[in-house]
């Protein structure tokens, strides 16, 4: 990972993009090398960050929801979690229209549909049931998903977000519980154009269950340390869940021969050489979505044009993004071409840094460099854990020094790792297991983000 950031500081910047997103094309799609002029004759590495950009549309013209909420009433949720989660939730279905389809699923050792999916149209009838739910029993997170993706399939649309809200403070202890179960389950839902936001409360739920589920369907993960946080998160999901304007979106990147895919970092694909392909449950109004990709060109194609003349660019690949627009469930798709510049020129190689390709390229592989640390600290190997967190904080330091004003996400991330990584080696069992949820979600989806990977 320290390669690909050295390389990538040597590296960066092109941006290809097309016009503006129009009604009928709510999308726009650019791709970005990290360094758009790279050294002529040699093999090397550079960065592309793919971002499809969201569209702006009237709030009176949002795209229709079929939503179902699991919630979980295990005998843990007693007293103010249950009853944040049941205000939290009536709180959401408030914010529907009479248009709008949703569903109550609630679980302890069993699972029960509370409200079958039906349109909004009695918000009353909804807020009566969601007040009747009670604390008992152990925790079929599983079950509740399948059946809250059962009554999202009730009403399935590509011209509505389809969308499971999960909320749980415990750990899965009745049916399927690893890990990679949810995680395959995630994905089968993806598939099918439908994703789960999770939402964790307290220090008792498995976050690592609820991360790989929400990110392998595309969904949002929200960390709520306590239940006063639960209505704040609620209504983060769902400005998210009203402002969608694309759906089934999915993003191929072809290079050119001589020109190789080595690994995504940014979000789970499929990768074979010279192809990748990206699926995206939907997009969101006035928000980014990238991928980024490592990627190799042989010396053979790295031949000097002219010096650092981007627009004589070679045609490196071709990027092409295809979706639905969920106002009529029309298809379309959207090209970018990916070209990139060699020259002998140190100068001209070391202008044409991107420096927000470089920017993404420090925070996935720091997010890499969290992951490969909590596994560590899980092995109580504390000093090696807390040495990778300190890696981070001078990589994100050094490519901040000398910076007049750092980017907001910047210095939020310095904010966070200097904390952690200033932080007691010897935390006490329940500090280590809130400091863990936090860096979960330091690699979740965030709702309500204007970037998104």
């Amino acid at each position: 990972m320290s390669r690909a950031i050295g390389a990538c500081a040597a590296i960066a910047g092109l941006m290809l993009s097309l016009p503006p997103a129009h009604a009928d094309k709510p999308l726009a799609v650019e791709a970005r090398l990290g360094q758009a002029v790279m050294k002529a004759g040699e093999t090397q590495r550079n960065f592309l960050r793919v971002a499809v950009g969201g569209c702006e549309r009237e709030k009176t013209n949002r795209t229709p929801v079929n939503v179902a909420f699991v919630i979980d009433r295990s005998g843990s949720m007693q007293g103010s979690r249950i009853a944040q989660a049941r205000e939290a939730a009536i709180m959401a279905v408030k914010r529907l229209d009479p248009d709008d389809i949703a569903a109550v699923v609630i679980f302890d050792n069993h699972v029960e549909t509370l409200v079958p999916a039906r349109k909004v149209t009695d918000q009353a009838l909804f807020a009566d049931r969601i007040r009747q739910v009670g604390p008992r029993g152990s925790t079929a997170i599983y079950g509740g998903v399948m059946q809250g993706a059962g009554e999202v399939r009730t009403f399935k649309d590509n011209r509505r977000l389809n969308r499971v809200v999960l909320l749980s403070d415990g750990l899965a202890n009745v049916g399927p519980r690893s890990v990679a179960e949810f995680e395959t389950l995630g994905r089968g839902l993806l598939a099918e154009g439908i994703s789960v936001s999770t939402i964790g409360l307290g220090l008792g739920y498995n976050e690592d269950l609820m991360l790989k589920l929400a990110r392998a369907s595309d969904g949002n993960h929200a960390f709520a340390g306590d239940a006063a946080a639960l209505i704040p998160i609620f209504n983060r999901e769902f400005n998210d869940v009203l402002a969608s304007c694309a759906q089934m979106v999915s993003i191929d990147v072809e290079l050119q021969p001589g020109v190789r895919l080595v690994r995504a970092l940014s979000r789970d694909g499929s990768i074979d050489g010279q192809h990748a392909t990206f699926r995206m449950n939907q997009v969101y109004q006035a928000t980014e979505h990238y991928v980024l990709l490592e990627i190799e060109i042989d010396k053979q194609v790295a031949t000097a044009g002219t010096d650092g003349d981007k627009s004589s660019g070679k045609d490196l690949g071709r990027v092409r993004v295809a979706y639905t627009a969920p106002h009529d469930g029309s298809q379309h798709t959207l090209d970018a071409d990916i070209r990139g510049s060699f020259s002998e020129s140190r100068a001209a190689v070391s202008a044409s840094r991107d420096l927000r390709v470089l920017e993404a390229a420090i925070e996935q592989t720091t997010r890499e460099r969290t992951r490969e640390a909590i596994a560590l600290r899980d092995q109580g190997k504390v000093e090696q854990a807390q040495a990778l967190f300190r890696q981070n904080l001078a990589e994100i330091t050094a490519y901040t020094a000398g910076m007049a004003k750092p980017s907001e996400r910047m210095q939020q991330l310095t904010s966070e790792y200097g904390a952690i990584a200033n932080a007691p080696a010897a935390l006490a069992p329940a500090a280590w297991g809130r400091q863990r949820k936090m860096l979960r979600q330091l690699d979740a989806t965030q709702a309500g983000s204007s970037v998104r990977y």
